[in-house]
């Protein structure tokens, strides 16, 4: 990484660590602030003077630190790792030569130098970065903030930004303005378009956005009753509790903003009924996705685990073995769920809007398991229960904050939905956030569609749900570009995703 501080490099670490290691490539993430506050002395203080170009003894510490963090790197690179990303301002020529020099012949290196030209963006930064940085734990924010101005003022008198075209790099400028452009100089192979990429779909939000990812099962369907995996059975009476409870559990998380009351929500589903049933009273624009739909249980499609350890032993072993590479005969494998949620994971994080994902057990762990950086091979073991809410809530280092919360039911079991009176109650304060993004504003009721109706009680007593858009009959396993949504000439929205027959596992 390259720039001053405050200019978004350790979100772009964080985010680039979660994506490149969801995918499968080995990733750390060598910090070298880190490493200086290991070296400090039990007296020392690491102010702003400590950063001083003329401070020798703090130019010595750091100095320490760097070689530290880069003798780690390498350690891990020759064990290992794939991918190794040094977190540090490497603002001088002098320190990009040094690594040049130290890498060259051994490993293909990118610099990705981060500008911001922004002052109203970068305060923003610098109060986000007081809240989580160790260097200002239980100091006064606007004593923190000066003092962090300061350590600017004395990397500015230092910096040279990149301009050697001989080096392989990324310049994003202005990136966390959400209105960036970006210098690609001699950048070549898999991983590293992968890089270039993935940085242009985080650029297209910022990192200062104000917005909630949750995540959700839908409710109990028939086929979970009776311990089935995969087929695309209706909800059970409790999951269409759970499709009464949801709207008023969700309602009360909605951020607010100084610019509007509300940040606009929109509610993604696969195309299989429970998700659909399940998501048919939130008040908001819908968003169908093949790519969400459940893990594909091929020929096992419609069994019990029980049946298949006494009809199959070697196939029930050989998944207990290894959940995240085990494929079902003529379906699908984790990694191979992973491989068609990536359109998803791009399209979330070009967003701005809040968006609620109702979708299955194995695809919520795979997105779960992305936005928490989990290694790959915990991803199928994580607990994703039914009727719970898990709420994600975008950092400024780029992490996420994580709250669960259980959905209650009891007042929803006999049938009654929350009234549409009641409704719009709790939506006054907040005006209806039905979405006015890309992704929900122009969203259409498609031909011929109609949400499915509960199995009881009026449909004039519910809050009519936000129009609904199908997905394209034609479906594309990849991008290779921003497909991830689109518009054609009636309006309705398409969405790219994994073409895949048949339904798949609820467990």
């Amino acid at each position: 990484m390259v720039g001053l501080p405050g200019r978004g490099k350790t979100f772009l670490c964080n985010k680039l660590v979660c994506y490149l290691s969801w995918l499968g490539h080995t990733t750390k993430l060598f910090n070298v602030g880190s490493y200086r506050r290991l070296q400090r002395g039990e007296h020392e203080v690491q102010d702003a003077a400590f950063f001083a170009h003329e401070n020798e003894k703090g130019k010595e510490t750091r100095q320490r630190a760097l070689h530290a963090a880069l003798e780690d790197l390498q350690d891990y690179l020759a064990a290992e790792g794939q991918v190794a990303i040094f977190d540090a301002t490497n603002t001088t020529e002098e320190r990009r030569r040094l690594l040049v020099q130290r890498f060259h012949g051994k490993y293909q290196y990118i610099f990705i130098e981060s500008i911001c030209t922004d002052q109203g963006v970068l305060e923003a930064n610098y109060r986000f970065k007081m809240r989580y940085s160790p260097d200002y734990q239980n100091m006064d924010e606007d004593k923190a903030v000066e003092d962090f101005r300061q350590r600017i003022r004395n990397y500015e008198e230092v910096y040279e930004p990149i301009t050697d075209r001989n080096l392989h790099y990324i310049k994003l400028i202005d990136m966390v303005t959400g209105r960036a452009h970006l210098d690609i100089n001699r950048i070549s192979g898999y991983i590293p378009g992968k890089i270039v990429f993935f940085l242009m779909q985080v650029c297209k939000a910022g990192m200062t956005q104000k917005r909630k990812i949750w995540l959700t099962r839908h409710g109990e369907s028939i086929f979970n009753t009776q311990g089935l995996i995969g087929g695309d059975s209706s909800l059970s009476e409790k999951g269409w509790d759970f499709a009464r409870a949801l709207p008023e559990a969700l309602l009360h998380r909605i951020p607010m903003t100084s610019e509007a009351p509300a940040v606009p929500v929109s509610v993604w589903t696969s195309t299989l009924k429970r998700t659909i049933e399940s998501a048919s009273h939130l008040p908001f624009p819908k968003l169908r996705w093949k790519a969400l739909d459940e893990i594909h249980a091929g020929s096992y499609d419609g069994c019990t685990y029980a049946q298949i350890a006494n009809t199959s032993p070697e196939e029930y072993q050989a998944r207990q073995m290894d959940k995240l590479r085990y494929r079902y005969p003529a379906g699908e494998s984790y990694l191979d769920v992973i491989q068609r949620l990536e359109p998803v994971i791009i399209e979330l994080e070009r967003e701005k809007e809040s968006v609620c994902i109702v979708g299955h057990q194995a695809v919520l762990r795979a997105l779960y398991g992305y936005f928490a950086a989990v290694p790959l091979q915990d991803i199928p073991t994580l607990e994703v229960p039914l009727h719970h809410l898990i709420e994600l809530q975008p950092k400024a280092d780029g992490t996420m904050q994580v709250e669960r919360i259980p959905v209650h039911l009891d007042a929803f079991s006999s049938g009654h939905s929350l009234s549409q009176k009641n409704i719009g109650r709790r939506l006054d304060p907040v005006q209806l956030p039905f979405g006015a993004s890309h992704a929900s504003s122009d969203a259409l009721e498609s031909p011929g569609h109609t949400d499915p109706l509960p199995p009881s009680g009026d449909r004039s007593d519910y809050l009519s749900p936000g129009p609904v858009s199908q997905p394209s009959q034609e479906m594309h396993g990849s991008v290779s570009e921003s497909k991830g949504m689109h518009h054609d000439d009636g309006g309705d929205r398409k969405v790219s995703g994994a073409s895949l027959a048949g339904a798949g596992c609820s467990h």
